[in-house]
């Protein structure tokens, strides 16, 4: 029997452009613009995966989604939804439950793909990487849009001044 190869459909995919973020910025508190600046910037990463296979590229996404997963991820999930938890007290379901378990997904897909990176021949990549690869990319891609354009532009109204202060006086702390 033949090996299940999910299609994905990408026909939602949108390149990001330097007008868009900068739309983005301008109805996104400044406390949270160094979010959308490291969204910008793993998005542009992310089309570039979706051109094709590329180790050289597929390797520097691997490296930053890493990074990304390490610093950014946390300090959403420890700065920001920690404080959004003020305001929106229940966590098993609405917008904190929902990015903590994205950010879980992404991680095991991260982990996978990391996996079958490490271990592919460079002169014949599998289908199954280049798949994972597209499946991370547009996860990604999609987590981003939704916070850049629904989550972060609501954040900016529910969170008071205080919080946003304390937000941007943390995420400039070292780790």
């Amino acid at each position: 029997m033949a090996k299940y190869q999910p299609k994905l459909d990408l026909t939602d995919w949108k390149r990001t452009s330097a007008q868009e973020v900068d739309k983005i910025m301008a109805i996104v508190a400044p406390e949270l613009h160094s979010f959308i600046e490291e969204h910008a910037s793993l998005s542009r990463l992310m089309d570039r995966v979706r051109e094709g296979y590329d180790s050289e590229i597929y390797r520097e996404a691997l490296n930053q989604i890493g990074h990304e997963l390490e610093h950014h991820f946390l300090f959403e999930e420890k700065y920001i939804l920690s404080r959004l938890e003020n305001h929106i007290p229940e966590t098993e379901v609405g917008p904190i439950a929902k990015l903590k378990s994205e950010h879980d997904v992404i991680r095991k897909h991260h982990r996978e793909a990391l996996a079958m990176f490490e271990g592919h021949d460079p002169e014949n990549p599998s289908q199954e990487l280049i798949q994972k690869m597209g499946l991370l990319a547009y996860l990604l891609k999609k987590h981003i849009e939704k916070e850049d354009h629904y989550l972060f532009p609501l954040f900016s109204v529910i969170l008071t001044e205080d919080e946003k202060a304390a937000i941007a006086r943390d995420v400039n702390r070292p780790v």
